[in-house]
């Protein structure tokens, strides 16, 4: 194998690993680094260029079958990573000759693509030059390779197709093989006509790329062959025969078909996922459009489907969505389509349905479908959906719009009790563009340094002294003033950004926390840092808190997160991991909203959680409500049993305070201790608490 000249094209930091090590190999004589994507003056021959197969290419101005022919005399192999395998598939479709996943390709397999790519160029180009004596030039070339002269008769082949095509060294194929060869399409049809035969259509002259055919022998599997064919010329540029290249595709086919199945369809229900419905629901507005026909999009969602994952698992509840899945395939027209938006979330198009509240009737059979027993397993299940509607064009113009629009109504549903279908409303439009408004603020209110944080202080209810301190987010919005989370943590979660915040939170109050307990030589004093249930998802959480925690040297033991959403034990393996991993680093982890939401002893006794946190619904009528001063006696005895600190908050009366103490509650914390505070403030706290003067003893800050 000889040294290769490279060209690379794309963003320096894309592999550089992978450029480092390739320089070293001796498939490389010269690696070459473009600034553009453009070949760079006075640069000796290239013989292979390198693109990086990905957004950046539109940094060009070229589309990717522009950029590629623009290099049509040099061969191209794109470079991709094995999650993004995909771009390297659509670069092949747009002309590039092979690609790469720089993160899982070996050497061989990375010569033989390079190699492959430089001889298939190289014969191409001889071929043109006609009288050159071709059979010596294709021998060693990984392709297969076949040679007929202008009769058909078949005057070589080339080791490499009597490997792909399972012939032995000595066979020859007889006169009617090129009638037999590859004589079915990829559908396995056979071709009508002679003329459409790989072998035929090369001997007679013409030029053709990636046909793609069987071939079929006795006694062996079919084998998927991409064939390329052209005419061979002599020195008078007379037609003296053709030549066929081809490569076995099979396993490639079989392996993209499954690669372009994952990115449109949900793995688990089978049905489409949110990616290809949004093209599906462009596409029917096109129609809708063209023809004045009326369109709607439904927005399924279960209530309350999270206690079934909690209850019963979460095993039980996939195998719920299958058959929810299931009911809508059976129960929409030919011609509407449904999708798996995410979650327990589903999306239905309607298309053609005449008057308006013909959408109603058949969200109405819906409801009455998906509300019908189901029976998973052992267990009987019972789901209620909530169901938006969003008609075309009144509720929106475009997919991504008739889709928010779609689930603004069902959340409105929801708030009428559930159990049934809104239609969206131009009385809620106004929420939708404000919705639309924050998520497009969100976006930049990192970066414009808008978030920040105040702090919420608790009390050792034995003591009365200030022990730590709750960290809750704000958000300064330029035009709406200073946001509670509510009015923007569901969007930070259906916009992925909350990992983002998320770990903004965290590092900026473990670096508060870490100078308070420096300037005012409190070590024991501690932050308390809410989880959403999604950051719990992804591994990044858990090395960014360590890293956190190694910048700022703070003791593990005076960070606690907490966490809300259930039961512990019943958490996927990728909550559980990621808990286990939080509970190594040595923080404390706090269950919220206890007394409320459903939690099994099992996962009390896990050990997973170090405190639990009373809702502050359960403290809000605690001396007006029997029930809730005995849940709230129950819950303190039971942690405690376990022990397991005990906290409440919301806290706003003397005597709620007073009813606490009495059950033996540990922390407290609520506007009658304190309202959340920013952080200057809670330096003056600090202050008295040295001095001995606790909160309680103060006016309210």
């Amino acid at each position: 194998m000889s040294g290769h000249t490279f060209l690379y094209l794309g963003r320096g930091e894309f592999a550089p690993e992978y450029l480092s090590e390739l320089e070293t190999l001796p498939c490389c004589t010269l690696l070459i680094r473009g600034n553009t994507f453009e070949q760079p003056d006075n640069t000796p021959w290239i013989d292979i260029v390198l693109l990086e197969a990905g957004p950046t290419i539109a940094q060009s101005g070229k589309s990717l079958p522009e950029l590629i022919q623009a290099f049509d005399s040099l061969p191209v192999v794109a470079l991709t990573k094995r999650e993004h395998e995909h771009r390297g598939i659509a670069a092949v479709r747009a002309g590039a000759k092979a690609y790469i996943c720089v993160d899982d390709v070996t050497v061989e397999e990375q010569d033989a693509t390079f190699d492959h790519v430089v001889q298939r160029s190289r014969m191409q180009q001889r071929l043109s030059e006609t009288d050159v004596n071709v059979l010596s030039v294709l021998r060693n070339i990984n392709d297969g390779v076949i040679v007929v002269d202008e009769a058909g008769h078949v005057l070589d082949i080339n080791p490499a197709a009597r490997t792909i095509l399972g012939l032995g060294p000595r066979s020859h194929p007889d006169p009617t093989w090129e009638q037999t060869f590859c004589c079915f399409d990829e559908d396995g049809n056979s071709y009508r006509n002679a003329h459409e035969l790989p072998l035929v259509r090369a001997r007679s002259g013409e030029k053709f790329i990636n046909q793609v055919a069987i071939y079929r022998a006795p006694e062996q599997p079919d084998i998927l062959l991409s064939l390329n064919g052209q005419g061979l010329y002599d020195g008078n540029r007379e037609l003296v025969g053709g030549v066929v290249t081809f490569r076995d595709v099979t396993e490639q086919t079989h392996r993209t078909s499954e690669l372009e199945k994952l990115a449109q369809f949900d793995e688990l229900t089978g049905l489409a996922n949110r990616s290809l419905f949004t093209e599906q629901l462009g596409r029917a507005i096109g129609r809708a459009e063209r023809k004045g026909a009326p369109l709607a999009t439904l927005f399924i969602d279960f209530d309350r489907f999270k206690s079934v994952n909690d209850t019963l698992g979460h095993d039980v509840g996939d195998a719920l969505l299958v058959e929810v899945a299931e009911r809508l395939r059976s129960n929409v027209r030919i011609g509407d389509f449904t999708a798996r938006w995410g979650g327990d979330e589903f999306v239905v198009c309607l298309e053609d349905f005449g008057e308006a509240t013909n959408a109603g009737a058949a969200a109405q059979k819906l409801l009455l479908v998906l509300t019908e027993k189901y029976v998973v397993g052992n267990s009987e299940v019972y789901a209620t959906p909530s169901i938006g509607i969003a008609l075309y064009p009144d509720s929106g113009d475009s997919a991504e719009r008739m889709v928010r629009a779609a689930d603004i109504a069902m959340y409105e549903a929801k708030k009428r009790g559930g159990g049934r279908f809104q239609y969206y409303s131009p009385s809620l439009n106004a929420r939708l563009e404000q919705r639309e408004e924050l998520e497009v603020g969100l976006r930049h209110a990192l970066v414009r340094h808008e978030f920040m944080l105040h702090y919420q202080p608790r009390i050792d209810l034995t003591t009365g002294r200030m022990i730590g301190l709750e960290a809750l987010l704000r958000w300064q919005h330029p035009r709406f003033g200073l946001l509670p989370p509510a009015r923007f943590l569901s969007i930070l979660e259906s916009s992925g950004l909350i990992h983002s915040a998320g770990e903004w939170v965290i590092a900026t109050a473990c670096r508060q926390l870490a100078a308070w307990q420096q300037r005012f030589e409190m070590p024991d004093l501690s932050v308390s840092i809410n989880l959403s249930s999604q950051q719990l998802l992804h591994k990044r959480l858990v090395d960014f808190v360590k890293k956190t925690l190694n910048d700022t040297m703070l003791d593990p033991g005076c960070v606690e997160f907490e966490i809300a959403d259930g039961d512990a034990v019943q958490r996927r393996t990728t909550e559980l991991d990621t808990l286990r991993a939080l509970r190594k680093l040595g923080v404390r982890l706090s269950l919220d909203q206890f007394g409320t939401i459903d939690v099994s002893f099992e996962s009390l006794d896990k050990g997973f959680i170090d405190s639990c946190i009373l809702d502050r619904n359960l403290v809000a009528d605690i001396m007006e409500n029997d029930s809730h001063q005995r849940i709230v006696r129950a819950a303190i005895a039971m942690a405690q049993g376990l022990d397991i600190e005990v906290a409440a908050e919301g806290i706003e009366t003397v005597s709620q305070l007073e009813f606490l103490k009495s059950c033996n509650c540990d922390l407290a914390q609520g506007f009658l201790i304190s309202r959340p505070m920013q952080p200057e403030k809670v330096a003056a706290v600090l202050r008295s608490e040295i001095a001995g003067t606790s909160l309680l003893e103060r006016p309210m800050p």
